[in-house]
């Protein structure tokens, strides 16, 4: 597997003047996870909620407030579902939030 890509993420995101993700970890989304809490410009600014209701919430909140998108970041499966409630009010209120989720691997 090559993560190089995943690690271009963080930094596509820096670059982008992000600054705000929260995990919510995972086996799965570890990549992800290690993408940011390495990357330079996040390392002491990441938020880590494990309850992913909670975390998209909480993210919706700092988008509404600061007018700036916000990562989620989680892993597979019904995981990035709980964040469905915090992304249909993003929706409707025009708040920006970026939902990174991690997929199943390929049944072999």
């Amino acid at each position: 597997m090559n993560n190089q890509a995943v690690f271009n993420i963080a930094e596509i995101c820096a670059r982008h003047g992000i600054t705000d993700v929260i995990l919510s970890p995972g086996s799965r989304s570890a990549p992800l996870t290690l993408a940011f809490a390495r990357h330079p410009a996040y390392r002491s600014k990441l938020r880590v909620i494990p309850d992913e209701r909670a975390a998209a919430f909480i993210g919706l909140g700092i988008a509404q407030a600061t007018r700036r998108t916000v990562v989620l970041v989680c892993t597979s499966g019904t995981a990035g579902l709980n964040y469905a409630p915090a992304v249909a009010e993003a929706f409707f209120q025009q708040i920006p939030l970026l939902v990174l989720t991690a997929d199943r691997p390929p049944s072999g």
